[in-house]
């Protein structure tokens, strides 16, 4: 349930020294308060500072504490946050799961298989670190191949050098498309999760809808639409219907 070496190295290369200082004294006296079993306290912490700085082990933490405080609702929406800056997380994962076999709803995802779904998890929230170095390396080789362009004599071998540096180059603004659509699914709310014991979901953004199901704390849904107050939500399972915003908070 730690990630303290990681959570340390992120808030080290915030800002100016003094600038940096503060959250990192901040982390610190949150991962203390969780050791010492003071989970509200850290809880407390670590969301002071999330309310300034998007950080992975920060975000994680905070779900720890909130589970071992059993409020579900909150360890499930920080360890969603958590999941958009690392997806691939390991112990994430894991908490994931234990969390989930806590909930009231059981949910089962439908299987879903295609290009689409590929293309959509390739630019989705997560991989932005992937992107910057695919468009950093490409980029790289591009010029790198211009600059091996000029000491080629034969015309034909310039050609086909300058052809490989064009592919290579594209790539590169690929890569800068990559970056550019991850960092948007980052920030767009995507998903919401019920902080409420019990929540009706209608067939209208409005409470004269029919109640076509219930949800309760700790459940995931991702948002299709919002209007007035409302959000249009599809479980994993495909039921879709709209929740008030006041039951849910924004992944």
């Amino acid at each position: 349930m730690k990630h303290w070496i990681l959570g340390m190295a992120m808030w080290g290369l915030l800002g100016g020294m003094a600038h940096a200082n503060a959250p990192e004294l901040a982390f610190e006296e949150a991962n203390r308060l969780y050791e010492e079993g003071l989970y509200q306290e850290a809880l407390d912490g670590y969301e002071a500072l999330l309310a300034t700085h998007a950080n992975f082990t920060a975000e994680y933490n905070a779900g720890n504490a909130a589970f071992k405080l059993g409020e579900w609702g909150l360890a499930r929406l920080h360890y969603e946050r958590a999941k958009l800056l690392q997806p691939h997380d390991d112990n994430l994962t894991a908490n994931l799961a234990l969390l989930e076999s806590r909930l009231v709803d059981k949910i089962d995802e439908v299987p879903t298989l295609g290009l689409g779904q590929w293309v959509a998890h390739l630019f989705g929230a997560g991989h932005v670190r992937g992107w910057v170095l695919f468009a950093l390396a490409s980029w790289l080789l591009g010029w790198a191949l211009l600059m091996v362009r000029w000491t080629r004599t034969r015309r034909e071998s310039r050609n086909t050098v300058a052809s490989f540096a064009g592919v290579a180059l594209a790539f590169g603004l690929l890569g800068m498309v990559g970056i550019r659509t991850t960092l948007q699914a980052t920030r767009t709310p995507k998903g919401v999760v019920v902080m409420v014991d019990r929540v009706d979901v209608h067939s209208t953004p409005s409470t004269e809808g029919t109640v076509l199901f219930q949800l309760h704390e700790g459940a995931r849904a991702c948002i299709l639409d919002a209007r007035n107050g409302w959000k249009e939500i599809q479980l994993d399972n495909g039921n879709v219907g709209w929740v008030s915003d006041e039951a849910t908070e924004d992944v």
